[in-house]
């Protein structure tokens, strides 16, 4: 995933920015970040999709338990693996959300990378010409 700290903020030209203001640019940019994601994510979803994710998302246990019975065998998965050797700990409710939400991912957006990389551009070069703007507000 997007890291939100001092090497995003070099990439966008706002390396000096100072201290005390950054925490809050970068956590309303994630925030940005997060919409435009979910914004562009349900133009191709259904309502039962959208509201599946959401409770993926707020950790609803009883629909990840469902999606992780559906899925059978997960912990030979390949996804399961790699969240494992990421430092995933097996079994954990950490790991079983991150996996749930990689294949529901996977299932029923297959385009989410490109999503995210057109969203993460397309941030960067609202904030690049703005910067002086941002800049001077400060």
């Amino acid at each position: 995933m997007y890291q939100f700290g001092d090497e995003f903020l070099e990439t966008v030209g706002l390396s000096s920015m100072p201290e005390a203001q950054r925490a809050g640019f970068l956590g309303y940019v994630r925030d940005q970040f997060e919409t435009r994601i979910g914004e562009k994510m349900s133009e191709g979803l259904s309502e039962a999709q959208i509201a599946e994710f959401g409770k993926i998302v707020d950790n609803d246990e009883q629909t990840i338990n469902d999606l992780l019975a559906k899925a059978g065998d997960y912990k030979n998965d390949p996804v399961y693996q790699s969240l494992l050797e990421n430092g995933g700990e097996d079994g954990s409710a950490t790991t079983l959300n991150d996996y749930v939400t990689a294949t529901w991912l996977n299932q029923n957006c297959p385009d989410y990378a490109k999503i995210l990389e057109a969203a993460m551009n397309e941030l960067k070069a609202e904030i690049k010409a703005q910067k002086e703007a941002i800049l001077a507000t400060l």
